[in-house]
């Protein structure tokens, strides 16, 4: 073996998707870094470079740049991740062949997808921000580059590019900014940058592109926003309301079909996307779907009707058919297990491309799962990585059927987090709800792990290993609740665990507590409206160590509460109310 390996990575990664107001700027923030990462590997191959991750060959379709949701052909493109290696053949320069590779990085983010938005919205711009522009896309991309010879241990070497690499990238660079605009606001996504945005904006692309009254964007954030055509993104509320939409078509059509046409009149925001098919029953923001929703949307999108009118004669009558959705959404993130020892095992570069291929096989097969298996939106599927946006009713199943293809695929294990929140909360505080549930997940590994964060301002969590079957667990918990065991009386169960003891604080071996809460528990059980149960048959254990027992109480309130909000989720027809029957 001869020649060099090159590793390079390309950034800003976690922080620049997580700045998002919308579901396009989240989706196109993260396709947009796997379109520089797939530059990088186009330059690689035409620099003479072998590519080891991803595992390309020269003429591969997916070295083709893909500016939308999907190719000519209608499939999706793969996700390229942001850190590449390749082997640099010998005879040739390394440092050469990694600055040829990051000026066309470069090139490609400033003149094919920076350069079309700023042209495509010009009107939003202030006549003095083109230097500010440029600087601001020029500063943009974080590139890092480092190789060493081929002569010895290949996992070595490539020990020792990650540990260089690392090292790098804990010197930040902060230079001052060189044109500013005075007295102009900072952007409402990056700080950091002044916006680029007028005053006075034209109202056709205000509309077109969602900003809200006062909203500032800086270069970079008008691309995440304006790339891409707008209808191709689902809103994150039509993902949390999918499963109700297509069961309103069942139980309401005729009111669904009055009020599909009435948004095609108001010119509600539209949801283009012929490859879902759960987007067709109702094409349009959804949230016009939500009664509390409704103002502010007409306010946002300038329409001149009552929105009050259009609850009672639109949105009611629908209502009195199906029960309201539940506004909650799931926010899924997987990561493999132990990857970095795996990496360590692969001892020649067919091993790691091998290797590699298994992950990319992976990460084609997401798309399908998440978003027509599970009627949710994907946001990226890089190898072992996996970010998306599910119904609360599909996400625990997704979750499920995600963890065995990993297995089947890569052979490998899966820890999924699912961060369940209101569908207004903020971008940015969904994601870190996730990802929170992520490394709960990762606690235990080979794991699921589930965060609520109730917009009342309760929080449970709940984790449990793949191999209790948690997603069957959970499901038949949803079922429980929504048939036999009341909330109240779970919120009862957890206030006798709160008036007792906490059991560090309990002298000698706790066995009288241990009775006391074993108890308590069963005749609340007992008592339960419509029926009376035992803790067997609500799936509570109660062991003999009261320290144990506190445990499992508190574990066993967090997992039906979080069952409870999947109940609440599962659309259904409307139950007519006592004086209704009446």
């Amino acid at each position: 073996m001869s020649g060099h390996l090159l590793l390079l990575t390309i950034g800003p990664v976690q922080e620049f998707i997580a700045q998002a107001r919308r579901t396009r700027d989240l989706w196109y923030g993260s396709h947009l870094l796997s379109e520089l990462a797939r530059a990088a590997a186009r330059a690689l191959v035409q620099e003479g470079a072998e590519l080891v991750l991803p595992a390309l060959g020269a003429h591969d379709p997916e070295l083709e740049p893909c500016p939308g949701f999907l190719r000519e052909n209608r499939t999706p493109p793969a996700s390229i991740a942001n850190k590449l290696l390749a082997i640099v053949p010998q005879g040739r320069n390394p440092a050469a062949t990694a600055r040829a590779v990051r000026a066309a990085v470069l090139a490609f983010w400033r003149d094919e997808l920076a350069a079309p938005v700023k042209e495509k919205c010009r009107a939003l711009l202030a006549h003095d921000v083109d230097e500010i522009w440029d600087e601001q896309i020029e500063s943009f991309v974080e590139f890092y580059a480092s190789w060493a010879p081929l002569d010895g241990d290949y996992a070595e070497a490539r020990r020792k590019l990650e540990r260089t690499v690392a090292g790098r990238k804990m010197l930040r660079e902060f230079a001052p900014w060189k044109h500013d605009r005075a007295g102009a606001p900072k952007s409402s996504l990056d700080g950091a940058r002044v916006s680029v945005l007028a005053e006075v904006r034209s109202k056709d692309l205000v509309k077109k592109y969602r900003l809200n009254p006062g909203e500032q964007l800086d270069a970079v954030g008008l691309v995440k926003r304006a790339g891409g055509e707008p209808d191709q993104f689902v809103p994150l509320v039509n993902v949390a309301l999918a499963g109700w939409i297509v069961e309103a078509e069942q139980l309401a059509g005729d009111e669904l079909a009055r009020l599909r046409e009435r948004a095609r009149e108001l010119d509600l925001s539209r949801v283009n996307r012929g490859d879902l098919a759960w987007t067709k029953a109702f094409p349009f923001d959804a949230s016009a779907l939500i009664e509390s929703r409704v103002a502010p949307t007409f306010e946002e999108l300038g329409i001149a009707g009552d929105p009050q009118a259009f609850v009672r004669r639109e949105l009611r009558p629908l209502y009195r058919k199906i029960a309201e959705p539940s506004p909650y959404v799931a926010c899924l993130v997987a990561d493999g297990d132990k990857m970095g020892e795996r990496l360590d095992q692969l001892r020649d570069p067919d091993a790691h491309r091998d290797f590699s291929s298994k992950l990319a096989g992976f990460a084609a097969k997401v798309r399908k799962m998440v978003e027509l298996e599970h009627r949710g939106s994907l946001v990226y599927a890089g190898g072992d990585d996996v970010l998306a946006f599910l119904p609360v009713v599909d996400a625990v199943s997704c979750a499920d059927r995600l963890r065995r293809s990993f297995e089947d695929v890569v052979g490998g294990t899966l820890s999924v987090g699912i961060g369940i929140g209101h569908v207004m909360e903020g971008m940015g505080d969904l994601l870190e709800l996730g990802r929170r549930a992520e490394r709960l997940a990762k606690t235990l590994r080979k794991a699921l792990g589930v965060i609520l964060d109730k917009r009342s301002g309760e929080r449970r969590e709940w984790k449990a290993s793949w191999c209790i079957d948690p997603a069957n667990r959970l499901r038949e918990d949803a079922k429980l609740v929504d048939e036999k065991l009341s909330t109240k009386k779970i919120h009862e169960i957890a206030a006798v665990l709160r008036r007792l003891p906490e059991p560090g604080t309990v002298e000698g071996d706790g066995v009288a507590w241990q009775r006391v809460l074993e108890g308590e528990v069963r005749r609340a059980l007992a008592r339960n409206e419509p029926e009376a149960l035992t803790a067997e048959e609500v799936g509570l254990e109660l062991p003999a160590s009261y320290a144990q027992a506190h445990e499992a109480v508190g574990r066993w309130v967090d997992r039906l509460l979080i069952a409870r909000a999947i109940a609440e989720a599962q659309p259904r027809p409307r139950r007519p109310s006592v004086a209704e029957a009446a």
